[in-house]
């Protein structure tokens, strides 16, 4: 807190006692002579009575502890200087309007301000620390020089304005290196990091995420998802919400196509952050493309759980599948129908013909009995030519063996490949559930015999699981 004092200031001294005797003479010349004094003269005139008022806050700054006395005053002396220099001078309109949105004049220049917010990064000031020192040595100017004594209204408020706007350009060009720094760190990561207020609207996005939506900082700012146009703006932005008004994270799930590239997925977390108060200050976010890890965890999964040849499911889900559906036809009380397909003289064409014109074969023959089966049923290779076929929600026999003799025929339809006709058949065994078994394992078992019953009979034909077979096996 920077203590206040009823003393005067006059352009000869830097402090004039109250006590001091005075008479009504000497208090009409120094009020005449006060009158004539502007800003800048007074700044430089009291230089060391500005400096030595906003000492007493400087020294209460924890970041201020390891530097010197000579250290503090000394940016501090250049800085009003440098302003006091700045408000001696017209300005243009041109520069007056810069000045008022807080933009310097020349941007690239390494301004005295700049050196010192260099110099209070590297002695370890924060962000709040180094904001402290130009509020002080605002408040230390304007007090002082609301207690002088002058007559010249207009021209102190004209003078007053560019002061304040000169010490807010002072601050932002101090706090620049931060920005910058801070701006590098997030941008240096692949990932988005942006920041919004509490209404959801952005105030902040790293280069990243400019990058991505493919518009200038100044474009995205003060906008929400749904202002972007983002897929999923709607639902993401009531998830935004739902962070604003519970004050607890949340974590999800969005895509997100840039112009016309692919569709990328992004993994997000929405934190509140929380000022002194306690009150909610704005949202951190981050999202990062996980678009390549879920492409390989898809194919990860589709490795384990489908045949690379055919598409279809593989030995190892089929087996998955089963379970579900026989837990499902005891809760339903339906029945199940599993077909075990073996195709007849397959050994014969892959041998002839070679692995190329098997493979093409194997393929087409999969398509072919997918299309036989319901969208609800599930077919499989378990391996080499053999096939499966889930059939569940099974009201009557009679629609098994209609399918069943519908597979048979379009197995037995040549097939075309590579220029040529290929012809061959398939047997097929069946067994239904609970009727003939009540574990998977069992109705793979009898499906099994069951076909091998079909083989038996010559082949291109069908035979349903009976008592007998168990019997024999």
């Amino acid at each position: 807190m920077i203590k206040t004092t009823k003393e005067k200031i006059t352009p000869n001294g830097p402090l004039f006692p109250r006590s001091t005797p005075s008479t009504g003479n000497e208090k009409a010349e120094k009020k005449a002579n006060m009158s004539t004094m502007t800003l800048p003269d007074f700044i430089r005139t009291n230089i060391e009575v500005i400096v030595s008022r906003w000492e007493e806050f400087a020294k209460t700054i924890p970041g201020a502890h390891q530097l010197d006395r000579v250290e503090l005053r000394d940016h501090a002396k250049g800085m009003l200087l440098t302003i006091a220099g700045d408000l001696g001078h017209a300005q243009t309109s041109l520069e007056q309007t810069v000045k008022s949105e807080g933009r310097a004049p020349d941007a690239g220049k390494e301004t005295q301000a700049k050196v010192h917010g260099n110099a209070r990064l590297s002695a370890g000031f924060s962000i709040g620390e180094a904001m402290s020192e130009f509020r002080a040595l605002r408040a230390s100017v304007m007090q002082l020089w609301g207690d002088s004594t002058l007559t010249a209204p207009r021209a102190a408020s004209d003078e007053e304005t560019r002061f304040n706007e000169a010490i807010d350009q002072a601050l932002s060009e101090s706090l620049e290196r931060y920005s910058r720094l801070f701006d590098a760190l997030l941008s240096s990561s692949p990932d988005l990091n942006f920041i919004m207020d509490v209404r959801g609207r952005l105030v902040y996005a790293n280069k990243v995420t400019v990058r991505l939506l493919n518009m200038p900082l100044e474009e995205i700012a003060g906008k929400n998802f749904i202002d972007l146009g983002l897929p999923n703006a709607v639902e993401i932005q009531q998830k935004l919400q739902g962070v604003i008004d519970t004050g607890i994270s949340h974590s999800g799930e969005m895509s997100f196509s840039p112009r016309s590239e692919d569709k990328a997925i992004f993994e997000y977390i929405f934190e509140p952050v929380r000022n002194g108060g306690g009150y909610l200050d704005a949202i951190a976010a981050t999202a990062r493309n996980v678009t390549e890890r879920k492409a390989t965890e898809e194919e990860a999964t589709r490795s384990a759980n489908y045949d690379f040849l055919t598409g279809l499911p593989n030995r190892s889900y089929f087996l998955n599948h089963l379970d579900q559906d026989v837990k499902r036809a005891e809760r339903s009380g339906l029945s199940i129908a599993l077909l075990f397909i073996d195709l007849d003289g397959f050994k014969d064409v892959n041998d002839r013909q070679g692995h190329d014109v098997g493979d093409k074969l194997l393929q087409q023959v999969a398509q072919r009995i997918d299309r036989c089966v319901r969208g609800t049923d599930t077919v499989a290779r378990l391996g080499g030519d053999e096939f499966t076929a889930i059939l569940t929600d099974v009201n009557k026999v009679l629609d098994v063996e209609i399918l069943v003799h519908e597979m048979l025929g379009a197995l037995a339809t040549p097939f075309s490949i590579l220029g040529e006709d290929v012809k061959i058949s398939a047997s097929i065994g069946i067994t239904l559930f609970p009727q003939d078994a009540s574990t998977p394992e069992e109705l793979l078992k009898n499906a099994d015999q069951a076909m091998y019953a079909a083989k038996n009979a010559g082949k291109s034909c069908y035979s349903f699981f009976t008592v007998a077979m168990r019997d024999i096996h």
